[in-house]
């Protein structure tokens, strides 16, 4: 009887020590990504609405959220909240320092010029029909120096105020940066 109570006993623990682990107890989540921790693959959020696993032989896949092996575990779902808020200010800072770029572009293109000249310029090329990226071009850094006003733009453009979009890289033709 005792031998079969430790065989027993022994069979139980076998039993409980093998068991999968639940998955907050198998997926563990460091800073911006989350890790599996019996394969050592990372999921993390590089783009909206997708995962991408990088499995632990560098091999990469994209997941649809919902995908996910913890997808809808109360951990996952406040994880994947902040992963989400997270991207939104990446993308946000990396469109801020393009805005940023070509305004800076856009100040030196026009630095030897005066603020009546590049009026002028403007008025020449918007009576020419010169491409409209370049006359917004003009209008922006016109509306940096302060010459011209944003309400006065669209009617110098001759063009309805939503159409406006100031943050075109006229060096790369068909280019908008929203």
């Amino acid at each position: 009887m005792k031998k079969l109570m430790i065989i027993t006993l022994s069979i139980v623990l076998m039993s409980a020590c093998s068991s999968e682990k639940s998955v907050e107890e198998r997926y563990i989540y460091e800073g911006e990504k989350i890790v599996d921790v019996e394969t050592g693959d990372e999921y993390m959020m590089e783009e909206e609405g997708k995962i991408t696993v990088v499995h632990t032989d560098g091999s990469m896949e994209k997941l649809a959220i919902d995908e996910t092996p913890f997808y809808e575990t109360a951990l996952s779902e406040e994880f994947i909240e902040s992963l989400e808020a997270n991207y939104a200010e990446r993308k946000q800072a990396l469109l801020e320092e393009k805005k940023k770029l070509l305004k800076e572009n856009r100040r030196s293109r026009y630095a030897e010029i005066s603020d009546e000249e590049l009026l002028s310029q403007f008025q020449q090329a918007h009576k020419d029909g010169l491409d409209m990226g370049r006359q917004m071009d003009m209008i922006a850094e016109l509306i940096e120096r302060g010459t011209v006003t944003e309400d006065q733009a669209p009617e110098l453009l001759e063009i309805e105020p939503e159409l406006i979009n100031f943050d075109i890289d006229i060096d790369k033709p068909g280019e908008v940066n929203n």
